[in-house]
């Protein structure tokens, strides 16, 4: 397939906002497509990127071979974007830090550039459609799983691992899911062309928000049980409180369905404790990482990010007039404050 232009050059420019370990996976797929890849990060942040990225796969052996590619250019202020005709502008923070006056800023120097939004938040494509126009927006859901290898987590690999040096991203494309976006025409096609230039698999999806929201709703209150059992998938299988976290979900694919004005599809209607127990283990066995120590090294970071979906399921159910009272119950439990927020 051939990227669809909007510079003078005939190569897709893209900056990536924020350059973690999502962040660096599209990045090195739109780079290997031909893009000319940049960042805009925090400045402390400035003299790594710079000194570029390497990458691994994950497979049943280990992780495979380093892909390491350098971005062209690393911002940090948003003066510095002006003098680009961007063509397209991935913002792949959390859902907690897209808040704030900054992304105004951003607006402000991108002109009409095709945002891609990957944020898993059932109020983030609003928030982000009143700072963008919605024609200029395309809604992506991430397909993969990466983190920063090696995780903290993990026993001391032995020296002679052939894992115990490779420091970067590793990343796990999620088997028989390919990146979903959805958006304007004319917007999505030149998005999905610069993702297929790089041999990533990609599908074009009716409404990728609402999936996106479908899927979050049954993870989220999950996570934030797995929380509460200190990250052992065995103790979330054998929680006391599992109906509760199961409860909460279906709550919330409740509020999903009424916000975008549908019906639960089969699947979420037959979403219970029984599947949920039957997966568990599944996941554990089918995996090629150690889920618990991904899990624990994803999700304390993102803690704010657990909270701030769960209260917005609340204040989104309470509007609707859907049930929130397994969601309230759930979120009630949740420390106000991570350790690892005190430690941080």
């Amino acid at each position: 397939m051939s990227v669809t232009r909007g510079g003078d050059n005939n190569v897709v420019t893209a900056l990536i906002v924020g350059a973690g370990a999502v962040g660096q996976v599209y990045g090195h797929f739109l780079q290997r497509g031909g893009a000319s890849v940049s960042y805009l990060v925090k400045e402390k942040y400035k003299y790594d990127c710079e000194k570029g990225f390497s990458l691994y796969r994950c497979r049943r052996s280990g992780l495979g071979a380093a892909e390491a590619f350098r971005a062209d250019r690393i911002f940090t202020q948003y003066d510095e974007l002006k003098g680009t005709n961007w063509d397209q502008v991935w913002l792949t923070v959390s859902s907690s830090d897209l808040r704030g006056e900054w992304l105004r800023q951003l607006r402000e120097v991108v002109g009409g550039a095709t945002i891609v939004m990957l944020q898993p938040d059932l109020d983030d494509r609003d928030y982000i459609y009143s700072a963008f126009p919605q024609q200029q927006v395309v809604c992506g859901i991430v397909n993969f799983i990466s983190y920063q290898t090696p995780l903290p987590d993990l026993p001391d690999l032995p020296d002679y691992h052939p894992d115990s040096s490779k420091q970067g991203v590793a990343y796990l494309v999620l088997p028989m899911m390919p990146a979903e976006f959805s958006g304007d025409v004319e917007r999505l096609t030149g998005v999905m062309e610069a993702m297929a230039d790089g041999r990533f698999n990609v599908k074009v999806e009716q409404d990728a928000s609402r999936v996106y929201a479908d899927r979050t709703a049954m993870m989220i209150p999950l996570v934030a049980l797995l929380e509460l059992e200190h990250w052992s998938f065995k103790k979330l299988r054998f929680s006391h409180s599992l109906g509760l976290a199961v409860g909460a979900a279906r709550e919330a694919l409740s509020i999903v369905a009424a916000k975008f004005g549908r019906r639960l599809n089969w699947t979420e209607r037959l979403f219970s404790l029984f599947w949920v127990k039957l997966a568990l283990p599944v996941m554990r066995y089918v995996s090629p990482m150690d889920v618990e120590s991904y899990a624990k090294f994803q999700f304390v970071k993102t803690a704010s990010q657990t909270r701030m979906m769960l209260q917005h399921f609340i204040d989104d159910g309470e509007l609707l007039g859907q049930s929130t009272v397994a969601l309230q119950a759930l979120y009630d439990r949740l420390p106000e404050r991570p350790e690892s927020a005190k430690a941080a």
